[in-house]
């Protein structure tokens, strides 16, 4: 390369040319020369840096440089992924190559002192006592690694984990476990686990999320009158009681972990909760997994937004008590665009109930697995529903559904899911009118295809939607 051109550009005009650059080619900008190496380096550490068995010696050259670098200090996030966790070696040779491992991480993490972000796998044990970040990220958090992580200092504020097994029982009660980081956490996503009253508060926790808990050891259920005496100020909540990724077949037979003894005995027990003075009462937005999940919470109370990702057919007089529960002003619902499930639509609400008396703005997300959708029964459905409400805005939301189970389509059969959406997009504005033609209370309204959208609004003329 001419150094000449290099040379002549500001330092800053490099920084700022390197921002534009994806990380592919910032690699490759990285071999030309010494400048633009450093430019780069700079750039690629902002970003979260994936550690694995490959690249850690190289990284740990890089940040060490010259007697003069300080792109350790340029380190903000760091993912492990790395299997450095303690295998079982069958020779000493294997011991002692996990061993310089671990001393190599042990000295990366030493010497990002401004790391902020760290995401573990389970086998980071020993490590934690010289981090000082402000969110932290475990996949998987062994009886071994908790007591580890007890020695961090850091004034942790975000904290995502997911327990194991501990003290021979095969969930974890997380609200002890927590106590060290009492003043500091303001969100906090907790999996697998089993709460039990305490003494212990989090005051400043506004956002909570919480999957796969448990009531006397069996999964999809959830105690609240713990989780709210701890959790206390909870502003925007995420439950999902087990976990599960939205199915066609759960239209039909809901999930498999569901008990509906459990979940009606959940519902009385919170519901009595509640009645005690035991409620979050700056709740503002509920997102739950399965209309079932907000069911057994009984929530009496409003809560401005509920969002719901599942429903099913058995469950669908659920949905009518959770709304009388919440009373909310926003509702967004998730559904799969299937005639069985199109056909029940219209049967959402139920008329002249006060469930939706102050419901002012509905968004309804259809998840798109054929290649054909029949769209006037669609709209004819959707319009029936609308006519029992009095919302002011309406979203309407057409997503390609990409999955089964935890199995990526292919993608010659998501091409003809493409397409069908296309034709859908050509039409959208007519879909609109018809959708919100006698409609009058509603004052807004979008059709999002895919990543596209059309919206219209009562100011725009009923003759031409905005794309």
């Amino acid at each position: 390369m001419d150094k000449s051109l290099v040379d002549a550009l500001n330092w800053d005009v490099l920084l700022h040319l390197a921002t534009f650059l994806p990380r592919h080619d910032l690699s490759q900008l990285s071999k030309t020369c010494h400048a633009l190496y450093e430019a780069s380096i700079r750039e690629l550490l902002h970003d979260a840096v994936e550690l694995r068995a490959d690249n850690i010696l190289s990284f740990h050259a890089c940040l060490l440089g010259d007697a003069t670098s300080r792109r350790a200090g340029l380190v903000r996030e760091l993912v492990l992924n790395c299997s450095l966790s303690h295998p079982r070696p069958t020779h000493t040779s294997g011991r002692k190559a996990t061993s310089e491992a671990l001393k190599t991480l042990t000295g990366i993490l030493k010497s990002t002192r401004n790391l902020k972000k760290l995401q573990l796998d389970w086998a980071a044990a020993g490590l934690s006592s010289y981090l000082h970040h402000a969110e932290l990220r475990i996949p998987f958090i062994s009886r071994k690694l908790w007591r580890d992580l007890w020695a961090l200092q850091a004034p942790l504020r975000k904290a995502s984990l997911r327990f194991g097994p501990m003290r021979g029982s095969p969930v974890a009660n997380p609200i002890p476990l927590l106590a060290r980081f009492s003043a500091t956490l303001e969100e906090v996503s907790l999996s697998n686990v089993q709460f039990a009253n305490g003494t212990v508060q989090y005051p400043r926790v506004r956002k909570l999320s919480l999957s796969d808990s448990y009531v006397d050891f069996l999964l999809g259920a959830i105690d609240s009158a713990p989780v709210v005496s701890a959790f206390p100020n909870v502003v925007d909540l995420s439950f999902a009681a087990a976990r599960s990724h939205p199915e066609i077949s759960q239209w039909l037979e809901g999930r498999v972990s569901d008990k509906p003894e459990l979940i009606q005995r959940c519902r009385r027990s919170n519901k009595h909760a509640h009645s005690q003075g035991l409620y979050w009462s700056k709740l503002e937005r509920v997102v739950v997994g399965h209309v079932m999940d907000l069911y057994m919470l009984g929530l009496e109370q409003h809560v401005p937004r509920v969002e719901i990702e599942m429903l099913s057919a058995s469950t669908l007089y659920m949905l009518q008590d959770v709304l009388r529960d919440t009373r909310p002003s926003s509702l967004s619902l998730s559904l799969f665009a299937v005639d069985s499930v199109l056909d029940c639509i219209p049967c959402l609400f139920k008329p002249g109930t006060v469930a939706t008396e102050g419901l002012s703005d509905f968004e309804l997300t259809l998840r798109c697995m054929r290649p054909s959708i029949d769209t006037d029964k669609l709209v004819t459905n959707l319009s029936i529903l609308l006519g029992l409400l009095r919302v002011e805005r309406f979203t309407l939301r057409l997503r390609r559904w990409d999955t089964v189970g935890v199995y990526y389509l292919p993608k010659e059969e998501l091409l003809p899911i493409d397409a069908c959406l296309d034709r859908i997009y050509v039409q959208a504005g007519d879909l609109i009118m018809r959708l919100i033609g006698d409609i009058p209370s509603i004052r807004e309204a979008a059709l999002f295809v895919g990543d596209r959208i059309v919206e219209w609004k009562a100011t725009t003329p009923a003759e031409a939607p905005c794309r």
